[in-house]
């Protein structure tokens, strides 16, 4: 089973999360200070999850920050970016 990462927990990363998890049985991790089950608090954690797939579904302004870490930290992951950079 392959994991995905999202990172934010607002409207659009709780949809991805339910979906993922719900409908195709995705083990899933989100980057939030909210209270759930499968959360981390730090955006270096994903180094060691190593998903195949990341959400960014965090506040627009944060996106390009995210897809910075990504693009250095991790390799050949598939990236949905819920608004635009």
């Amino acid at each position: 089973m392959n994991s995905v990462v999202i990172i934010g927990y607002g409207s659009m990363g709780k949809r991805h999360a339910d979906i993922l998890q719900k409908k195709m049985k995705k083990k899933v991790y989100v980057l939030t200070n909210q209270k759930i089950k499968y959360r981390f608090n730090n955006i270096e954690e994903i180094v060691k999850i190593d998903p195949s797939y990341i959400v960014i579904a965090s506040e627009t302004h944060l996106h390009y920050e995210h897809v910075k870490f990504i693009e250095k930290n991790l390799t050949n992951k598939k990236v949905l970016i819920e608004k635009p950079l």
